[in-house]
């Protein structure tokens, strides 16, 4: 007993079977993660290594950075290393494939790093190993906000002490970073003079505030019925513990204290950054995710944690205030994709509606939409696919397919109940005798997705998603053609709501005039067959010519966003005053745009960020680049007003960045500067790119005080502790930890600010030995002004300058290539080269590898067809609709203005699955009338005019379900459009060439047949 036979005679179980199907999936559904988009991104791992003292970048190389990288540069499935040496420290990035365990490469990562942890510096600081890269765009921004009653330090304070420490502790926040604000610190300022007059090294008030801020635990003593813990208690508890703590005696016998060499004070150190927001200052929390953690999942924890701080924690006064959250333009996106589905879903039920002209019809077949999306979703679940955009997009393009099966299978039913079989029978045999016909065209379209295995995990990870819902929804299509249809065309009773012969006549009609048409139509193309399919041919390959040389490439494509970054960069050294004197004259530029909703503003020493949050696409006439544009001419002024100052924009992309990167490589950054430079002059010459620029500081101007030491050791002193000393002096150094209501404040000793503020100062700085012997720096030492180095970038293991240029409006491929010819005649000295970052060469890998993937799409559906017709010949005849949708594709691509890129070449996969089942559908019906002794020529013109309609319907169904998909214009569209497009360009052309030149090829294959194989057979 075959399955429609068991559905017509077991409805209620069938019944039963599906509503367990959409319990099931609707639980599912709700259970479902979200993101945006798969998480194909590369998984990064930083080493984040501090080091006292100031050493140099060189030093920070050659001692730090470098034995960093040998250790490590083996762990499994690196991809890339890179590392950043700077004054004070060393940042090592590594970036992993896509798709790897993360956790069991941190561990790696520091079994690997631990065995040269002990080689390093003494003075580096403890390490941190982290899942994140430090330059990632933060995930959430929030500003802290108490109004007129808490001063930016109040805030500050409140936001280290109590609302940071919370937020790390959401599982997948990586880091968290705050602007504004000053860092509360115990600052004992000491006075030079006094320390002179009472002959104290300012080594010694730090030693002895260290000294003497101790509890602790020396043991027990026994008593006979108690032992008791014997503890020694001298931990500071008030400022004033700090301020009498004495540091040595006079002669006579007195206490000389802290109190008498220096001020001590429960205060700030100087501002290191401000954050406002519409010119408002507050306190900004940077919140950044560990690099493979789910973005939304991670922020409803953050926004968790701060719900609960604000209702019991924090003053009633003070606000968290969301500035920044991807989290919603994730969900928008997610909106707008399920938009397009419902829109689908409708139009294909609607053009259902138009043909059948029947309530009972129409219903059986709709019905299959929505139980093979939900039963897709149970599917998803239990294989652990997210919900996102890729996902969704899967169900929306496959919305359209899902009825293809339900309408052959019905109107092969129909077929046979005008030929007078009772309903019973014509659901059981009218199912079954298309049951080839569907499992060949579902087969064909869910093979096409086999070849994703052997492509790269970027592109794998990215569309699987689709892949599998597309396969997942098709099955499930398949299982209610053949049973829940015939069940339900046996079973359901009439639901006409008027009279047969009305509802059926205005489809009639419609249907006589396009058979009529199709029939005139048909002969003629059948006379001119060897014509028509040279024409074909040629238009063919003049599509290829278009498709391969006339359309820009890139990787995925930009999308349209809410939000835009300003970057303001002043030369190294600059101040923090006149970084924020600049920013104030960004703010003000924004404060004149209307489309701007809200900007937050992070100024820092010489590098400072705008956050621009500009209205929905749907409330504002201009796009974000039209905005930056304008802006872009704008900001010139400032850049003018600031000598040496560069304003630049970046807008934030899930998949593919706006910008594109040359790297040199070399080892001197004086030949590397100079062919920086070089370059950059002819990139500048590229129509179209804009915010060129070398990512590579000069270095800052400095003052090196160069010891003399044999001077130095006549007075008793050496190197390192005249700079130990220096340091204190100047920079102040760590003494101790107050520790107050739980928490930890850090002491911090130095020179008043009068004694270190002028170079005047800095040579009279004092050093005083034990004995009390003083000397001045100007005695032991002399001052060169000079320019220190800034940053050295390493990228797997080389010497490297990055220039980066925004491509515009330019695709991604068209600006690689003019930037090649803009560089052709640049020589390069020897050891030195240049390559493209890695987005270049990922696009130039992925776009190969699909190419490569669509030629085995093909191979595999002929293989599939071959097996299923039991023939080599007519999968070839089928396998014609093929070449006829890149027709359709050159002429989509051109219209649209869309580029090459991995939606639209994954579109191309599916329709090398999808346009052939039209011609399945033709072919099984010729070769099936041909059994019953038809002559081919009028099993053609009969299955021609008896598949019309179903081609007809099954067609219309999938266009007008990707027509929304195609035309949608929100923010995210350009991840999904392209590739629904490509379907639909492909699809029409191809289903349209179908109906006029299979026919006419089915014909010269029985030509070539009958001249040149039955002739030659000589009767016996």
């Amino acid at each position: 007993m075959g399955l429609p036979n068991l559905s017509v005679n077991r409805p209620v179980a069938i019944l039963m079977v599906f509503c367990a199907v959409i319990i099931i999936g609707v639980i599912s559904l709700l259970r479902l993660p979200i993101e945006l988009l798969p998480n194909f991104s590369f998984g990064d791992i930083s080493i984040f290594i501090d080091i006292r003292g100031g050493i140099p970048p060189e030093e920070v190389e050659s001692q730090v950075s470098k034995p960093t990288e040998d250790a490590v540069g083996s762990v499994s499935h690196l991809r890339e290393l890179m590392s950043i040496s700077e004054e004070g420290r060393s940042r090592v990035v590594m970036r992993f494939e896509p798709g790897i365990n993360m956790n069991y490469a941190a561990l790696e990562v520091k079994e690997k790093f631990s065995r040269i942890r002990n080689k390093l510096p003494p003075q580096i600081e403890k390490p941190v190993i982290a899942k994140f890269e430090q330059q990632d765009v933060p995930i959430l921004i929030t500003a802290v906000t108490g109004g007129v009653n808490y001063t930016p330090e109040m805030l500050r304070k409140i936001v280290d002490e109590t609302i940071k420490e919370q937020i790390l502790r959401v599982e997948g926040v990586a880091n968290v970073e705050i602007g504004g604000g000053r860092e509360r610190k115990i600052l004992v300022e000491v006075d030079q003079k006094k320390l002179q007059a009472y002959k104290l090294p300012i080594g010694k008030v730090i030693n002895v505030l260290n000294l003497n801020n101790l509890n602790l635990l020396l043991g027990e003593l026994p008593q006979k019925k108690h032992k008791y813990l014997i503890r020694v208690i001298g931990g500071f508890k008030s400022i004033d513990d700090i301020k009498n703590i004495g540091v040595a005696t006079t002669p006579s016998g007195s206490v000389i204290k802290v109190a008498d060499v220096a001020d001590v004070k429960d205060s700030y150190l100087e501002a290191t950054s401000y954050a406002r927001v519409n010119v408002l200052p507050v306190v900004s929390l940077y919140i950044q995710k560990e690099s493979q953690a789910n973005t939304v999942e991670v922020i409803r924890r953050i926004q968790e944690a701060k719900k609960k701080l604000t209702s019991g924690v924090l003053d009633k006064r003070i606000r968290l205030i969301d500035t920044y959250n991807q989290a919603i333009t994730i969900m928008q996106a997610i909106d707008n994709v399920k938009t397009t589905l419902l829109y689908g879903a409708f139009l294909a039920i609607a053009v259902l509606w138009f043909f059948l002209r029947d309530m009972r019809s129409t219903f059986i077949i709709a019905v299959s939409i929505p139980i093979s999306v939900i039963g897709t979703f149970i599917l998803m679940f239990f294989q652990k696919i997210t919900l996102n955009v890729m996902t969704l997009s899967g169900l929306a393009i496959g919305v359209g397919m899902l009825v293809d099966n339900s309408i052959v299978v019905l109107e092969n039913i129909a077929t046979l109940k005008e030929k007078g079989l009772d309903k019973i029978k014509a659901s059981i045999n009218g199912c079954e005798e298309m049951f080839l016909a569907m499992v060949a065209s579902t087969i064909t379209t869910v093979v096409v997705f086999l070849p994703i295995i052997f492509v790269s995990n970027e592109i794998r990870i990215l569309y699987s998603g689709i892949a599998f819902t597309v396969t997942y929804s098709l099955l499930v299509s398949l299982a209610v053609a053949i049973s829940l249809v015939p069940m339900l065309s046996a079973h359901l009773p009439s639901m006409a709501l008027i009279k047969k012969h009305k509802t059926r006549k205005p489809q009639r009609l419609v249907l006589k005039f396009f058979r009529s048409r199709y029939r005139m139509l048909l002969g003629w193309s059948i006379r001119l067959r060897y014509i028509l399919l040279a024409a074909a041919f040629c238009i063919f390959v003049v599509s290829i010519y278009i498709i391969a040389f006339k359309i820009d490439k890139e990787f995925v494509g930009t999308t349209e966003q809410q939000d835009f970054t300003i970057f303001i960069e002043l030369p190294t050294g600059a101040k923090l005053d006149i970084s924020d004197k600049a920013v104030k004259g960004v703010e003000e530029m924004l404060s004149t745009i209307p489309e701007v909703k809200q900007f937050s503003s992070r100024v820092e020493k010489w590098s400072s960020k705008v956050y621009v949050k500009l209205l929905p696409l749907s409330e504002r006439t201009r796009s974000i680049k039209d905005i930056i544009e304008d802006l872009r001419t704008k900001v010139a002024d400032i850049e003018k007003q600031y000598r040496e100052a560069f304003i630049y924009f970046e807008e934030p992309q899930e998949v593919e960045t706006n910008e594109i990167i040359v790297e040199i490589f070399g080892y001197d950054y004086k030949i590397l500067n100079e062919l920086a430079i070089a370059m950059l002059t002819r990139m500048q010459s590229v129509q179209g790119l804009v915010d060129l620029k070398i990512r590579w500081r000069k270095g800052r101007p400095e003052w090196w005080v160069k010891v003399d030491r044999k001077k130095a050791a006549m007075y008793g002193f050496t190197v390192d502790e005249i700079a130990n000393t220096l340091h204190a002096q100047m920079r102040g150094l760590r003494a101790t930890l107050y520790h107050t209501q739980g928490k930890e404040v850090e002491v911090i000793a130095r020179l008043q600010e009068k004694d270190r503020r002028t170079l005047d100062a800095l040579r009279k700085l004092t050093m005083t030995k034990q004995d009390g012997l003083s000397i001045c720096l100007e005695q032991v030492a002399i001052f060169e002004p000079d320019v220190g180095p800034s940053k050295i970038w390493r990228k797997n293991k080389s010497r490297m300058i990055q220039i980066s240029a925004n491509r515009g409006r330019l695709a991604f491929g068209t600006a690689a290539e003019k930037i090649k010819k803009a560089l052709s005649d640049v020589k390069m000295p020897k050891d030195y080269y240049y390559n493209f970052g890695e987005n270049y060469w990922k696009m130039i890998r992925n776009q190969r590898e699909l190419s490569f993937a669509i030629v085995l799409t093909i191979i595999l559906i002929y293989l599939v067809l071959a097996s299923l017709f039991e023939s080599y010949v007519q999968p070839f005849i089928i396998m014609i609709t093929v070449p006829l949708a890149a027709i359709g594709v050159a002429i989509a691509l051109k219209v649209s203005h869309k580029t090459i890129n991995i939606g639209m070449l994954m579109g191309c996969i599916m329709l090398g699955g999808i346009v052939v089942n039209n011609a399945i559908i033709l072919i099984d019906y010729i070769n099936r009338l041909k059994e019953k002794n038809i002559k081919s020529l009028r099993a053609i013109l009969i299955a021609c005019e008896g598949r019309l309609r179903p081609i007809m319907m099954t067609t219309s169904t999938t266009l007008l379900g990707l027509w929304p998909m195609a035309m949608d214009r929100s923010e995210q569209a350009n991840l999904w459009s392209p590739l629904a497009i490509t379907v639909m360009g492909g699809l029409a052309s191809s289903s349209i060439l179908t109906l006029f030149i299979i026919p006419g090829v089915y014909l010269i294959f029985d030509d070539i047949k009958n001249k040149f194989f039955i002739k030659k057979v000589k009767p016996s």
